[in-house]
């Protein structure tokens, strides 16, 4: 007897970088999805009006009675979280796990959608959550991608300064996924997939492989390439956070075959995940920024 697939699906954080695409996918596929938008929130404006597939609330994040009452209403099966760790999204995504436990979700989407988990940072306090996580006996999948390909001239400053900066020698591979591939992904694997192959499971996505120096050469010396220790800080916002992404970069970090008990890579695993979308077509970063 076959399992049944899960049918009820929810979002938390459905901001404009992924959690936006993600609905979108959903809506292509004919598939449900609630939105469980901030009070105050106005990312919602840019989602159709008029599809039945989509149901939009409100409510407050930081409250695991409020949240937790919308998805038994809706009696969601799956809750996916897009919310931003670097703005609350450590303590807000303990809140959320809270409310999906007490209202019987069988399956939480954490917010990952980038490199697999490290020692620090960001990556260390998602580690930390799926622990949390299994502590409380909820289930989880975490899907890794890399580095979203629209990224590129965000990382590299190549947005603010006209220059695209290397730090360190930009030779070691990383893994790129396009937004739209990342979303698509969640949305077929959700609803094409068995619980059993989901629950508690790590998928890793690779839509290219590349080093950093490859990908400037994408830009046929339009464009002047920077070798530094750091990026510049002055005109550029996130500055350090680019940094210490691509100092992950420059160790091999920045793939999704990276074990960091071993410090070693695994091309094969970088994209094991990719087998779920089956003749699925990846976009590269030349595709995705029209190079």
């Amino acid at each position: 007897m076959s399992e049944a697939l899960f049918k009820s699906f929810a979002i938390v954080g459905a901001g404009p970088h992924i959690g936006i695409p993600i609905v979108k996918a959903f809506l292509a596929i004919g598939a449900p999805i609630l939105v469980i938008a901030r009070p105050t929130s106005t990312n919602t404006s840019a989602l159709p009006g008029n599809d039945p597939n989509l149901k939009v609330v409100r409510a407050d994040y930081t409250s695991a009675f409020e949240v937790s009452a919308i998805l038994r209403e809706n009696k969601v099966d799956v809750l996916i979280s897009t919310v931003t760790f670097v703005f609350g999204g450590v303590v807000v995504q303990h809140v959320l796990a809270d409310a999906a436990k007490e209202a019987g979700v069988k399956l939480f989407v954490p917010s990952e959608f980038g490199v697999p988990p490290g020692a620090v940072g960001l990556a260390h306090e998602k580690h930390a959550f799926a622990v949390y996580a299994k502590s409380i006996g909820l289930p989880t999948l975490r899907i890794y991608n890399g580095l979203f390909n629209d990224f590129v001239p965000w990382l590299t400053a190549l947005t603010e300064t006209g220059k695209f900066h290397i730090v360190g020698k930009g030779d070691k591979p990383g893994s790129f996924t396009a937004i739209s591939d990342v979303a698509g992904y969640v949305a077929h694997v959700l609803t094409t997939q068995p619980p059993s192959h989901l629950l508690d499971v790590e998928l890793r996505i690779e839509g290219q492989r590349a080093t950093l120096s490859e990908i400037s050469a994408l830009y046929k010396g339009s464009v002047t390439v920077v070798h530094c220790d750091a990026l510049p800080t002055e005109g550029v916002p996130a500055a350090d956070v680019c940094t210490s992404y691509q100092q992950r970069f420059d160790i091999g970090a920045a793939s999704c075959g990276w074990n960091p008990d071993t410090q070693t890579d695994d091309a094969e695993l970088a994209s094991k995940g990719n087998s779920l979308w089956e003749g699925h077509h990846w976009l590269t970063v030349r595709e995705v920024l029209g190079l």
